[in-house]
């Protein structure tokens, strides 16, 4: 990335531009040689190494660097207790969508299957009733909880097939999502 202050406006760019505005006449200005993007005031932008409890502000221009970069300030330790409070309540709701929407899928599955035949409806309400724990977990995002209460339920009424889908469902979400 390079940037350049035209008129008292410090701005970015990916590439030199094609066309420059303070050159409108000149095109393939990209073209021309790197001295002239010198002169004109282009340089290079250095990203900063930020630590986790850091971030980047204003840009400015290091003369003695000849380079672009920016500021760096460190959060305060309410901010950065605010900014984890914030991080898992996204967590929390990412959890809670994916699990409502595993769980809902699973629920369509069955109803087809009900409807076709497949499956007799008393064992699709026994299904249904045995897996409600585990439901209401999902729907709350407690993804390991409600492994566990499924490792509890075992194999015996929903079947080797559907168990061993279900945990590796939830497992690969607690590895994604925890």
């Amino acid at each position: 990335m390079i940037a350049n202050e035209i008129k008292g406006t410090i701005r970015v760019f990916n590439s030199i531009p094609k066309v420059f505005e303070l050159k409108p006449n000149v095109f393939n200005y990209d073209k021309l040689d790197s001295e002239v993007h010198y002169a004109d005031g282009f340089r290079e932008l250095v990203e900063p190494v930020l630590k986790e409890e850091q971030h980047k502000t204003n840009i400015y221009f290091d003369s003695d660097k000849d380079v672009f970069t920016y500021n760096i300030e460190t959060y305060t330790p309410e901010e950065i207790l605010k900014q984890k409070e914030q991080n898992e309540f996204t967590k929390y709701q990412l959890r809670q969508s994916r699990g409502l929407e595993s769980y809902l899928k699973l629920c369509a599955e069955f109803r087809l299957a009900k409807e076709s035949g497949s499956l007799t409806p008393e064992l699709y309400a026994q299904i249904e009733e045995t897996l409600t724990p585990v439901r209401d977990e999902l729907v709350n995002g407690q993804f390991i909880t409600a492994k566990t209460k499924l490792e509890v339920i075992g194999s015996d009424i929903i079947g080797v097939e559907l168990y061993d889908r279900f945990i590796y469902s939830l497992t690969q979400d607690i590895e994604e999502l925890y």
